[in-house]
């Protein structure tokens, strides 16, 4: 049975069977639980203290009702409260029948009315008759003797009306009691039940702890059974051993599908190398063929390819000394073209210069005559910059009187308000005008303050323009002087340009007479450097030709000595393997 299920099958019965059990478990112990609390609200609550408290109303009425008789028959009672006992002594009466047909219909719901007393053996239904028939027999004797208008403590005390009523309330007491016995019954049914309940519990955990290992123990053991087995295989596998044979039935689950793949590829791996073994001997006999030939040719081809590089180099040799001949003569050519070109723009540039050597003389000249009217500006600065120093002298002594002026009126004013302040009432009036003269002071000493600050900063700036000044007329000097000497070198320049310039223009017409000669001989020179390039061009494609094709049997030598190493590789790996 277990052939037809897969192993994810039996892995999710595994854990799908021990949950439903689980489920099922619960909700059937959730189910008895609802149960026995509804059976222990309907016999304890419904049923039992339901119809133990209508019951214990009645007799409560009952008692009410004898006594409203007792105080009916004492003759103690006034008119209007005779009537009010008369009237609760029949409500009570009333209400006792009602309460105990309520129970009865209460307990003949549930069945119980046939439950019988322990020691009485009366049921619930007899004990009810004989409290309907006991009472009623009082409540009718009792309403006579009332109608009867009798009283007194005999008729109170009437001991067999006594005996009627007590009669029937031993049986309510009897229905008391069996309703007490009913719900200690149903308690105790329902712990035997909840106890029933655990040990299933209990039995079927066992059961279903037992199965899961059961089943747990079964899996596992197939799966190690097969682990073993492709261990076993493998390792052979690994350590060459191909001689495995396969099985001839397997399972219809995963497992089997394992081992079946491995038989399979241990098989084919055992066909794969056993064919490789075979075709390794025919191609290591040709590898080895293939590199004695290749060999040979390699010779050979080695030695023609010699003798052809020998030739090519003797070409190359001479085709280079060709070209670099003619070469050498293009660019004495090119050379001589470009003496004769760069005489020619000496020559313009040279009469250029010798015009602009004039423009530049005469513009030397007009430079001399301004660096003279600059002294002059300069020494007529320096006059107004001593001129200014001298003012900025005496402007900085005015500031200083306006100072001791400022510093005077000062005291003067503190002066004026001192004799105020002596003078008492009559020199207020010169108190405020001896302090707006202190603040005219205050603010004149400000001003002059600030005007030595001005004076000192002009003294200081006028002193750096003086030393600028006297920086300038020197350099001024300075210039004049290598302005001359400038106008001197000019005179000699001019002079040596004209000079140059007509040697130029000689030199010129030789060059364009020597660049004619050597355009021939250059015609001639590359004519044959043509011949040697074609000559040399051929020798260079037959010894390229003849360097691929030694290339190519060197490569094909170094094929089969690759092809022989992997051959011996290829026979060592498959030796490594037992096949037969």
């Amino acid at each position: 049975m277990t052939k037809l299920f897969s192993i994810r099958v039996r892995l999710l019965l595994l854990l799908l069977v021990p949950s439903l059990l689980y489920a099922g478990t619960s909700v059937f112990l959730l189910q008895l639980n609802v149960s026995n609390a509804s059976k222990l609200k309907s016999s304890l609550y419904e049923t039992t203290n339901k119809s133990t408290s209508i019951i214990l109303n009645a007799d409560r009425d009952m008692y009410q009702a004898l006594t409203a008789y007792q105080l009916l028959v004492s003759g103690t009672l006034s008119t209007e409260d005779k009537a009010k006992q008369l009237k609760s002594f029949q409500d009570n009466i009333k209400q006792a029948n009602d309460r105990v047909n309520k129970a009865t219909s209460i307990l003949s719901e549930k069945n119980l009315l046939t439950t019988a007393h322990g020691e009485s053996k009366l049921t619930i239904e007899q004990n009810f008759n004989s409290f309907h028939t006991l009472f009623n027999q009082w409540a009718k004797e009792a309403t006579q003797v009332v109608e009867s208008s009798k009283t007194g403590k005999g008729v109170v005390d009437d001991a067999k009306l006594m005996g009627t009523f007590e009669k029937g309330r031993e049986g309510m007491n009897q229905v008391g009691e069996i309703l007490d016995t009913y719900a200690k019954t149903s308690i105790e049914e329902i712990q035997a039940q909840n106890n029933k309940t655990k040990w299933s519990v209990y039995i079927s955990l066992t059961i279903i702890i037992l199965a899961l290992l059961t089943a747990g123990w079964f899996v596992i053991s197939k799966i190690m059974r097969t682990v073993r087995r492709i261990v076993e295989v493998t390792g052979k596998v690994a350590a060459g051993d191909l001689r495995h044979e396969p099985s001839m039935k397997y399972s219809r689950d995963e497992l089997g599908q394992i081992t079946e793949s491995v038989d399979t590829m241990v098989l084919k791996i055992k066909e794969l190398i056993g064919v490789i073994a075979h075709n390794t001997q025919f191609v290591h006999s040709a590898s080895l063929e293939l590199n004695d030939s290749s060999r040979e040719s390699a010779t050979a081809a080695e030695h023609v390819a010699s003798n052809i590089q020998e030739v090519t180099q003797d070409v190359e040799h001479q085709t280079r000394s060709s070209m670099e001949t003619s070469r050498a003569i293009e660019e004495m050519a090119i050379g001589i073209q470009r003496v004769a070109e760069n005489s020619t723009v000496m020559a313009e540039h040279s009469s250029l210069t010798s015009s602009h050597a004039e423009l530049g003389n005469d513009l030397l000249t007009r430079l001399q005559q301004q660096m003279v009217s600059i002294l002059k500006s300069v020494d007529q600065l320096s006059v107004t910059v001593q001129s200014l120093t001298r003012k900025s002298d005496e402007i900085g002594q005015i500031a200083s009187s306006i100072t001791n002026f400022a510093n005077q009126t000062n005291l003067l004013s503190l002066n004026a308000s001192i004799e105020a302040a002596r003078a008492g009432e009559h020199g207020k009036g010169f108190s405020v005008v001896a302090n707006e003269i202190r603040k005219l002071a205050s603010q004149s000493i400000e001003s002059a303050e600030g005007i030595n600050h001005l004076i000192n900063e002009t003294r200081v700036e006028i002193t750096s323009v003086s030393d600028s000044m006297n920086s300038t007329k020197q350099e001024a000097s300075t210039g004049s002087n290598m302005m001359q000497e400038v106008n001197r070198s000019f005179h000699t320049i001019m002079q040596s340009v004209q000079q140059i310039v007509s040697q130029i223009h000689e030199t010129s017409a030789i060059t364009e007479q020597m660049s004619a000669s050597s355009q021939e001989i250059s015609a001639t020179m590359e004519h044959s450097s043509n011949t040697a390039e074609q000559i040399l061009i051929k020798s260079q494609g037959v010894a390229a030709a003849t360097e691929e094709q030694l290339a190519m049997m060197q490569n094909i030598a170094a094929a089969s000595e690759q092809l022989k190493s992997v051959v011996n590789t290829l026979n060592e790996s498959v030796a490594f393997f037992k096949i037969q």
